[in-house]
């Protein structure tokens, strides 16, 4: 073997490995990038139990768990502190991935600061799958809301499936009102939200989404487009665990 015809060969080999590790590369560098974009970009809101609570289902663990609903996203604080890529989206905060007990008693407030306009259809509007089928707004007992008296709503549920229990809760949150929003609108500060309370009963482990069926889009799919698609601001998953 000639020298040239050894410089040849050990070049093919150099080129040989050099492209070896550059598929590596490539395959290694696409792996982290489809790892970043399917992981879970929602933060995490944890129920805290408190003592028990007496249930046709029997004594369960009582748990707790707070949100609330934004006009804007900077005010959510559930996309960092510039309010994130949509800053003038309204957004539930301050995470939207919600982690509750299985087989408890959660008790859940939201304290809302958006206005409204008007439900697509009138079912939304009615408190469903809550203890007793109702609801508190600043105290007062509730089992519906009419449906231009809507901001958003928090409806719970999981897709048909036998390897989960079911589980389903709508509850309809009243708007502010536009002298109430005058605040926010002029000087962007909220106004004073109303207090939503209203309780319901988890099965087993299982994951299930939530979404808002209030028509808070843009133009665009009977205004369920932009915010309503975009996960993390008017949906979100709940995790029972």
């Amino acid at each position: 073997m000639t020298t040239t015809t050894s410089t040849r060969n050990n070049k093919s080999a150099i080129g040989g490995l050099i492209f070896v590790l550059l598929g590596v590369i490539v395959v290694s560098t696409v792996g982290v990038v489809l790892h970043t974009l399917s992981a879970d970009p929602q933060k995490k809101l944890y129920a805290t139990v408190s003592g028990t609570m007496s249930t046709p289902q029997g004594v369960l663990p009582h748990a707790f768990i707070e949100e609330g609903v934004y006009p804007d996203s900077v005010l959510s604080k559930s996309h960092g502190a510039n309010g994130g890529s949509h800053p003038g989206w309204p957004s539930y905060g301050p995470a939207t991935h919600l982690v509750l007990p299985a087989h408890s008693y959660v008790t859940m407030t939201l304290t809302v600061y958006d206005s409204g306009e008007k439900l697509n259809h009138a079912y939304f509007g009615k408190v469903v799958g809550t203890v007793d089928g109702t609801m508190t707004i600043d105290g007062t007992q509730v089992s519906a809301l009419p449906a231009d008296g809507v901001q958003h709503t928090f409806t719970l549920h999981g897709l048909p499936t036998s390897t989960q229990d079911p589980l389903f809760v709508n509850v309809p949150l009243p708007k502010m009102t536009d002298d109430q929003m005058k605040v926010y609108d002029d000087k962007g500060t909220l106004p004073v939200g109303h207090k939503v309370v209203f309780s319901f009963i988890t099965g087993g482990k299982g994951e299930y989404v939530w979404n808002c069926e209030y028509p808070c889009g843009d133009g665009t799919y009977a205004k369920f487009g932009a915010v309503m698609g975009q996960l993390g601001y008017m949906s979100g998953k709940v995790s029972v665990a």
